[in-house]
């Protein structure tokens, strides 16, 4: 069912319904051990092992006197202007004037205001914005048009992803730096926005996903020195491939030796660059990225926990059970039965 509720002239809001917005992911009944393919990189293994799922939340295109308040949320927050110009801040924040061809991402799953001039009251967004995916089918006569996307990443905020971004990253359309790729996107964003064909929603979840990475890689490549962590890594060749290796196949008896040799660096060499730039050593990082991927598996009921230990790298159950409570605080069926699921 389509409803559209226009609340202020000229303005244009649909909303398609569907139900508890849930659709279940059939990876997550099957341990899948990550192989490096061709093309793969550390970035890549990060979202796919964290299922990047990009939604469409709204397209909204308003006239005269106009603001919206969005509500937070665990997931991160992407806006896309494709026509006008408006007036965004997160909660708390300053406002930013962002124009057709801008796009945003709050990595945090801040609350956030957009609206046509600052003096301008904020009314709720949608109420039942988590359930629904709202489309519009206006016209070409609103002044300002913007698309509200979404991306979720399982792992929370103890994804490493999103604990190396920041609150807020803009990319401005008028960025030369950033255009080449920003602005076909952007380009395919309205125009699918206003498309009456089959698979527009499914085309607009897909470039959620391909903006949120443009965004993050973008702002990895601009990182001054010092900030970043493992992102930065991503633009040292040599620590790619540590990383990639890491994120490709956490299950393997890596050390770091095994890591040096993957990156073509001496072991002192790499172990100090990898500290040095990612905050931590190889080491750690494994663990980290271990114990990330495991609490995704052992959530999956379909998975036994000495399956979880043994494609993690783990000798035996007692030893991935004290590195798991280490970094967690309980046990691995501690952790299980939190998740709602039982122990096996």
């Amino acid at each position: 069912m389509v409803r559209f509720t226009h609340s202020m002239r000229d303005g244009y809001v649909a909303i398609v319904h569907l139900g508890d917005g849930i659709v279940p992911d059939t990876r997550r009944n099957t341990l899948v051990t990550p192989q490096v393919s061709t093309g793969a990189d550390a970035l890549s293994h990060v979202a796919d092992a964290f299922r990047l799922k990009g939604t469409l939340s709204a397209v909204v295109g308003k006239s005269g006197d106009w603001g919206y308040r969005a509500p937070g949320g665990d997931h991160v927050g992407l806006l896309a202007v494709t026509r006008g110009r408006l007036l965004f801040a997160l909660e708390g924040g300053e406002a930013i004037e962002l124009a057709g061809g801008d796009v945003v991402a709050m990595t945090r799953g801040d609350a956030f205001t957009v609206r046509s001039a600052a003096d301008i009251e904020c009314v709720a967004f949608c109420d039942t914005m988590a359930r629904t995916v709202l489309a519009s089918h206006g016209g070409p006569h609103a002044a300002t048009e913007f698309v509200a996307m979404r991306c979720d990443l399982a792992g929370g905020f103890a994804n490493p992803l999103r604990q190396a971004l920041p609150p807020l990253i803009h990319a401005a359309g008028s960025d030369g730096r950033v255009a080449r790729w920003l602005e076909p996107t952007v380009r395919m964003i309205a125009a699918e926005s206003t498309s009456d064909s089959p698979g527009r929603t499914s085309v607009l979840n897909r470039l959620a996903e391909i903006v949120f990475v443009q965004l993050v890689r973008a702002w990895a490549e601009e990182l001054p020195e010092g900030q970043g962590g493992w992102l930065r890594a991503l633009n040292d060749p040599s620590l790619a491939a540590a990383l990639e290796a890491i994120h490709a196949r956490p299950g393997e008896s890596w050390t770091v030796e095994s890591l040096a040799a993957h990156s073509g660096m001496s072991r002192s060499a790499f172990a100090a660059k990898f500290r040095g730039t990612v905050g931590e050593t190889p080491l750690e990082y494994l663990t980290r990225w271990r114990v990330l991927q495991a609490k995704e598996l052992i959530a999956d009921r379909a998975v036994p926990l000495k399956q979880v230990a043994s494609s993690l790298g783990y000798a035996s159950d007692a030893a991935f059970r004290t590195v798991f409570k280490r970094a967690v605080g309980v046990t691995p069926g501690e952790y299980r039965v939190k998740a709602g699921t039982p122990e096996s």
